[in-house]
């Protein structure tokens, strides 16, 4: 009996690697920078960053990102960083995506900053051109922490980027 166990233990072990490595390999993941517009904009201007991700099991991505959003004033702005979990299953070229992430921001007015927590809500749009460039739209409500010196309640940004 334990001789017939260990053999189906084998088995079993053998036809999940062969599973894993006959299943076709995913894109990595991407880097696209972007150009943002924060809501409300009566204070802010329009704004850049970079994003990194990487994909898994391709249904899956995390992100790591970063923004600066400019005030309405060269003294003022805000710097976030943020790291996201997002559900993106890929449709033929496009690949729509929505999770959360949570970070840290400061803003600054002049020589007052205020330093604190992000929570967002994403969803969006990649749109793979080739294969190797990606086009992405995206939309995140904010979240900041305590008693931010600015409000900024969501962000859509645009942006460009390489597949790797």
């Amino acid at each position: 009996m334990k001789a017939l166990s260990a053999v189906r233990g084998t088995i079993s072990v053998a036809v999940v690697a062969t599973a894993i490595l006959a299943s076709p390999p995913a894109q990595a993941g991407d880097v696209t920078a972007f150009v943002a517009i924060p809501r409300p904009s009566d204070r802010w201007n329009r704004g850049f960053g970079a994003a990194l991700s990487s994909t898994w099991f391709n249904v899956a991505s995390f992100e790591g990102e970063a923004a600066r959003i400019p005030g309405e004033t060269t003294d003022t702005g805000m710097s976030s960083f943020t790291a996201s979990a997002l559900l993106s299953p890929p449709v033929g070229a496009f690949t729509p995506y929505g999770g959360i992430g949570v970070g840290l921001f400061r803003q600054n007015i002049g020589s007052e900053s205020d330093i604190g927590r992000l929570k967002a809500w994403i969803v969006g749009v990649k749109v793979k051109l080739g294969g190797l460039v990606i086009l992405k739209g995206e939309y995140r409500r904010l979240d900041l922490s305590g008693n931010p010196l600015i409000d900024m309640d969501s962000r859509v940004s645009a942006g460009a980027g390489l597949s790797f």
